[in-house]
């Protein structure tokens, strides 16, 4: 009997060894839906990952999803090499709250009093997440697709999504880690990718896809984006990039005091070389420029940014009915598990431009492409009529005309001065500023303080003491006092203050146009590169022979496309001379025949000829010799 209590104990025994030795089987093996829902603006295609971080037993309380009975699940592969790195920084608030916790109920414990976070916010969460991921092991279920994604799991519990890497295209975004208690989910990705427009000014407010000028005058264009969301990101790269096609040059030479550039964000004008970078020639190449924001995550996000800059028409633009580009970029962050690595050295540093871009993960938007149109007129000049052998050189034409452009001009104004800025200037009764304090001004009595009065005066000791408390509460109760204009009536008001500021006016001027051409031994002179407007054609010098043309009106119109999305789209020009319309075909090129008329050989009455002269001449000859041989005689006579 006691052997058979002896075998019994170590039977018991060993059951309760065993049993000690055996993991807690407390999670469920219950499939689950989860569907990561995609940022409406990132239509690329997405492998999402989902790791089972906690495993444990689902239950709904109060309408929450509960997990209980949890232990490590299936998507952690070293869970003692998690823990240690969740408590690796003992003076770090994030890992003090680790600081305790030995299995993975205790690490579920203490995240529990981390606050939620969302797409437009970073927080504990986000690190607890960039810490798990450098623990994940290879037991993940995944699913490709664009839109919402629905990855199928089995197994109830904490689950980390992530995009995988690598597998996201240029134009997208990787999403920051998703933390979710998973039954059936829906995740909403924190990821966003940035957008922007790019147009060309039309008139001094209307911007459109295109627009017309002519050779030598100025384009001016305008960006518009909004400050990205940069949760979640150490650095976020913030970067624009245009390429001018060669019939334009960028109004940028810094040697020559050239900068037409003007960044704004959120209204408030940045400093260039400051707050942003302009790269040009090698920096830039193969673009144009390529404008760079030194943090964006200085801004707030969604915050509006306009950028103006322009460039002038040259000589190489192309001419009709094609227009000259001007493409637009932008490239952004999109990793934020990418870690940026700070400054470089000086002689490589290029302040918001990675230093290895080919290994730096970002993103890029579609092209945004404007268009600048320009026409031509082609005049062939004709002596008398229309045809190869009548061609007329020599003859001189002088096109004159007003070409309306949009200029971007720095100037200087003003704004009532913030809670925390100093105004220095006071606004004058005639609109001007002056720095100069008002004089002969006195204060008021308005009333009695309460607890809701926020601004006014108080009286101190002494005469003519007035002072605003820093403490509010010390309206309560005391006579109100206000400042008013005195004897100085030149000011439109004394108590408010103007900070000076600079902005950018756009201004829609007339420039002259003045162009003087000579028909070649071809009879042909070639306006090139007009755009819309009012000009008059005279013929200043008219060859020998010929009568000289009355003055022609010419009239040139324009429409462009009402969207650009290729860069090929036409234009559409019109011309009228002297009211009639000219046909320009389809290349946008108008040609047109001159034709000088010769001067008139006058007719004349005529004579009788040359006879009458020989026979005077003979009589006259005659009678002279007549009248010497008669002399003679008379003479010896006497």
């Amino acid at each position: 009997m006691k052997q058979i209590k002896k075998i019994a104990s170590l039977v018991l025994a060993l059951v309760m060894v065993l049993a000690m030795s055996v993991p807690v089987m407390a999670a469920d093996n219950d499939p689950h839906t989860i569907t990561v829902k995609q940022n409406a603006d990132d239509t690329t295609e997405h492998q999402y990952a989902a790791y089972q971080i906690f495993a444990g037993d689902l239950a709904t309380v109060d309408g929450k999803q509960v997990l209980s009975n949890i232990i490590w699940g299936s998507g952690v592969n070293d869970p003692e090499a998690l823990l240690a790195e969740l408590k690796a920084d003992e003076d770090d608030v994030f890992s003090r709250a680790f600081a305790d916790c030995k299995t993975a109920a205790d690490v579920a414990k203490a995240l529990s009093e981390f606050p939620n976070t969302d797409g437009g916010e970073s927080g504990s969460l986000d690190y607890f997440a960039r810490i798990v991921e450098k623990h994940l092991s290879s037991a993940y279920e995944s699913k490709t697709g664009t839109g919402d994604v629905e990855i199928d799991v089995v197994g109830s519990g904490y689950y980390l999504v992530k995009d995988i890497k690598d597998s996201v295209e240029a134009g997208g975004a990787y999403t920051r880690a998703l933390l979710e208690v998973v039954g059936d989910s829906d995740m909403v990705v924190k990821s966003e990718v940035p957008s922007g427009d790019k147009q060309v000014y039309v008139d001094d407010t209307n911007t459109a896809d295109s627009n017309n000028a002519t050779i030598g005058s100025h384009v001016s264009y305008k960006i518009t984006s909004k400050v990205p969301n940069w949760a979640g990101y150490n650095y976020y790269y913030f970067i624009m990039n245009d390429t001018l096609s060669d019939g334009l040059t960028l109004d940028y030479d810094l040697a020559n005091d050239i900068d037409s550039f003007s960044v704004t964000v959120g209204g408030t004008e940045l400093t260039r070389g400051t707050d942003y970078y302009v790269y040009t020639g090698e920096d830039a190449a193969p673009k144009t420029f390529r404008l760079a924001f030194a943090d964006i995550t200085q801004f707030t996000v969604g915050a509006d940014i306009v950028v103006n800059y322009s460039a002038t028409v040259n000589d190489q633009a192309v001419i009709g009915t094609t227009g000259n580009p001007n493409t637009w970029t932008l490239q952004y962050s999109n990793n934020p598990d990418d870690t940026f690595d700070g400054e470089r050295k000086d002689d490589e540093n290029k302040p918001g431009l990675p230093a290895d871009e080919a290994n730096e993960p970002l993103g890029e938007t579609p092209e945004e492409i404007t268009l600048t149109y320009l026409t031509e007129l082609d005049i062939t000049k004709y002596a008398n009529e229309v045809a190869e052998e009548h061609l007329l050189a020599g003859a001189e034409f002088t096109l004159t005309g007003i070409s309306k452009q949009v200029v971007l001009k720095q100037v200087d104004y003003y704004r009532v001065a913030g809670e925390n800025e100093v105004g220095t200037h006071y606004l004058l009764l005639d609109g001007t500023y002056t720095t100069e304090a008002p004089q002969g001004t006195t204060y008021v009595e308005i009333g009695v303080g309460t607890a809701d009065t926020t601004t006014g005066y108080l009286k101190g000791e002494g005469e003519n003491n007035y002072y605003v408390p820093k403490n509010k509460d010390e309206y309560i109760g005391e006579t109100l006092y206000k400042l008013v204009r005195g004897t100085n009536e030149d000011y439109a008001d004394v108590n408010t203050k103007y900070v000076k500021d600079k902005a950018d006016i756009i201004t829609y001027v007339d420039v002259p146009v003045s162009i003087e051409m000579t028909t070649d031994g071809e009879g042909k002179a070639c306006f090139r590169g007009l755009g819309a407007g009012e000009y008059t054609l005279k013929e200043t010098v008219t060859p020998e022979g010929f009568n000289t043309l009355d003055e022609i009106k010419i009239v040139i119109s324009f429409r462009g496309p009402e969207v650009v999305n290729t860069g090929e789209e036409p234009g559409f020009w019109g011309m009228t001379w002297n009211g009639e319309s000219v046909n320009g075909g389809d290349t946008g090129i108008f040609a047109q025949d001159v034709i000088n008329q010769s001067g008139s050989l006058l007719p004349s009455t005529g004579g009788i000829g040359t006879t009458i002269f020989y026979v005077l001449g003979g009589i006259l000859v005659v009678g002279a010799c007549v009248l010497l041989v008669v002399r003679k005689r008379m003479s010896k006579a006497e």
